[in-house]
Order: C-alpha cells, then structure tokens, then sequence
C-alpha cells in the first residue's frame, strides 16, 4: 500500500551489509553535501518531559497529545568536527545511512539530506556553523522523485533564506517557524512537481512482489495510471513523501515534520541511564487531532481506518489509501484532507542531550526511542562516528524487521552526536 530507488544530493556511496547473502537487498545509499562539495548550495519512549521545548500548535491541538508513537565502521564521511572555541559544546557528529530492506524488492524510496550552511570562512562574527538535515520517505509509484525533489528544494530554501547570518537563539520563535513552513511549501510544490513531467516507463514493485516494468498510459477520462507491461496491472501515478527536518546551531534546534518519519532527542537520566523523547509528531488516522480534522472536514470523502491509513471513498481516487495525513507532494489527495502544513517546535539543549536521530518508519516500526537512543549511544563510547552509529542503527533495525515479519521497509537513519 505504501511503495518505498533512492535519491541523492550529489555524492554517493554504495555499501553492502558484510555477512548479507543477498548485496541487492541490503545495499546502502547516502548523500552528505557541505557548501565546498557541493557548488549547487554555494552562495546562496517517554521518561518525562524533555525541558525546553516548545511547540507550536496548530488551532485545537494541545501539549497533551504531544506523545512517543511508537560496528561497522562506514564507508560515508560524517561532518566531525573539533571542539568549538566559542562554545562549551562540540560541534556536532552528523551521520547517515539507508538500506532498502525486502519489502519493496530493490527499490528505497528514502532520501537523506546534511548540509552545512556556511562554508569554510562564511560564519558570522562570533556566530557557529548551522547545519540542515531532512528525511524523506517517498510513497507512490514515482515516490523516489518526489522524496528527492522536496528534500533538495527544502535545503535550498533554508540555505538562502532568512536564517542566513543569523543566531538562531536570537531569533524570534515565530520569525523561525514562519521560515520553515515557508520552505515546506516549496518542497511541497517541488514534489508536486513530478506530475507535470512524469517518466514514461519506471521499474517497480509488482504485485507478484518481483520489479516490473510499467509504462505511462492515459485514460479516457484523463486519468494517469502506469500498467505493467504485459498485463493488465496498473498504478495509479500518486506520489508523495514525509520530511522530518531539522535545523541545528549551537544549543538551538528547531524541527519540522509532515508524515511518519519522526526525530527522538536522546538524554541521560537521572540514573544515567540513555533515554530518548520523540520530540515530532507522527500524522496518521490514530493521531486524535488528525482524525478529528478529517472527520471535521473531510468525511463526506474520506474514510478513517483502524490501522491509521486514510482512504478515499468518493470521486476518481474512491478506494485509493494512504499511510498518511499530512506529506508534500500527494496533490490528488488534498481534497481528501491530505495537507503540507508542518508541526514545528524549538528545543534548547541541555548538558543532558546527548544525540538526536531523524529516521524513516522503518526504524520506529521496529524499535522505541529508548532502544534507539541505547543503542547510538554505545557506538559513541565505544569511539565510533555517528555514520557508523547510523549504519549499525539501520542494519539492526532491519534485521529486526525480517527475523520477526519476514519483510522490512526502506529503512534509513541521520545521527547527530552533541
């Protein structure tokens, strides 16, 4: 219901997981840009409340249902950098990984951004290096494109705005806020985007559960499917992605997210022992807010189900389902309650905060924020870097995955060490 051939911004690097009988299955893909790699950005479980953090709301929504839902070393440079001379915290270790898993054969639909604000020089007097991360998990048929589109637009947005030159914990909560929802609508528009040209063949997952070919055809009513190629199959061309972002400089971190891909903050307790707080908002069927939006707005076209998913019940796309209430891209589905506004939120780290991690489903599927938090965390004493954090993070995550329910997701992960 839910498809998962992996974007990249510019650098790649293809990984197998040692000890795989299968390298196709598991094979890795990521993408790290800075602004001197990079010329496309140049110039331009809970255990209490995690202290400072504030969220911004959308009308009828409360704190309350703010909830958890829930070594190999890599080939892939992570940003690590020495200890900050303005600062009592190191400059972050920022790290990436994916893996496609089994569920959707080869294919990852899932699309990583880091990026650095500031080249070598570029910082402001007396300010720090300020670095964009994203996670896209693309759905559809052309979902690879869509995740891709949006991730590259959202970078590009926040790298020429108006958080350029700034301090972060200067600014205006609101000015921010406004600054990402800003660049959520053009990633949304930049995932739409793949509808006004798309491809006319692509290989995809079948139904037989084996990649096909399917070639763009279009109905007598004007609708858009891709049929397989030989059969009668078809999928409808709908595409879409999640995004999970977050902006970083200093102790400042902001976040903003549509979808289920989601961002845990990890911290000691008072035992210290590793704990993680979900610190986004997952938008599904179950979130109460979400539901209570449909079912305000949208029943007349729009069924809820038990599992979380949304389904159409009216118009061309009667019976189409999505895993999904907010996403960028999707715009066949906006009429049925499907929208690109972002939850956003403002955390202060603390002495305490020890990493953040942004990841797909396909880690929180099969892993709490606890045991995600626990386990990066045992990488970082053990003197690893955050992409080998990362890498062993998907890996576990989809091991677990295919031992207990045979099949696993697009599964990817960034890891940030404080």
């Amino acid at each position: 219901r839910k498809a998962k051939v992996f974007g990249f911004f510019r650098h790649s690097t293809a990984i197998s997981m040692p000890g795989s009988s299968n390298e196709n299955l598991l094979a890795m893909r990521c993408a790290i840009s800075t602004p001197s790699m990079d010329s496309l950005f140049r110039r331009h479980s809970h255990m209490g409340p995690v202290s400072s953090v504030t969220h911004h709301l959308d009308e009828g929504q409360s704190q309350g249902h703010l909830k958890s839902h829930t070594s190999v070393p890599s080939a892939v440079d992570s940003l690590h950098r020495p200890l900050h001379p303005r600062s009592h915290r190191r400059r972050p270790d920022i790290g990436q990984a994916s893996l496609a898993g089994n569920r959707y054969g080869s294919s990852n639909q899932d699309y990583c951004v880091v990026q650095e604000l500031y080249a070598s020089g570029e910082i402001p007097l007396g300010g720090q290096q300020c670095y964009i991360i994203s996670i896209q998990d693309g759905h559809g048929i052309l979902g690879d494109k869509s995740a891709v589109h949006a991730g590259k637009a959202l970078a590009r947005h926040i790298f020429s705005g108006l958080l350029r030159n700034k301090h972060l914990i200067r600014m205006e909560q609101q000015d921010v806020f406004d600054e990402l929802e800003a660049a959520f609508k053009k990633a949304n528009k930049a995932a739409n985007s793949v509808y006004d040209n798309p491809p006319r063949t692509v290989n995809y997952i079948s139904h037989g559960g084996k990649m096909a070919t399917y070639e763009l055809a279009t109905h007598e009513d004007g609708m858009q499917v891709y049929k397989e190629q030989g059969k009668k199959a078809e999928k409808m061309l709908e595409c879409g992605c999640t995004c999970t972002a977050a902006v970083i400089q200093g102790s400042c971190v902001y976040l903003a997210d549509v979808g289920d891909s989601a961002a845990v903050l990890g911290y000691k307790d008072e035992l210290q022992k590793c704990r993680g707080e979900t610190v986004t908002v997952k938008h599904n069927g179950r979130n109460q807010i979400e539901a209570a939006r449909i079912r305000s707005d949208h029943a007349d076209m729009t069924r809820l189900l038990e599992d979380g998913y949304i389904q159409a019940t009216a118009g061309p796309w009667a019976g189409y389902e999505l895993s999904v209430t907010r996403a960028l891209g999707h715009k066949n589905l906006e009429a049925y309650g499907v929208v690109a506004k972002p939850h956003v939120a403002m955390l202060k780290l603390e002495q305490k905060h020890t990493c953040l991690v942004l990841a797909s489903d396909g880690v929180w599927d099969v892993m709490q924020p606890d045991e995600v938090v626990h386990m990066v965390m045992e990488c970082c004493d053990k003197g690893q870097s955050a992409s080998a954090a990362a890498q062993a993070l998907v890996q576990h995550a989809v091991q677990l995955g295919m031992s207990s329910r045979q099949q696993q997701d697009n599964t990817s992960a960034v890891v940030v060490f404080f």
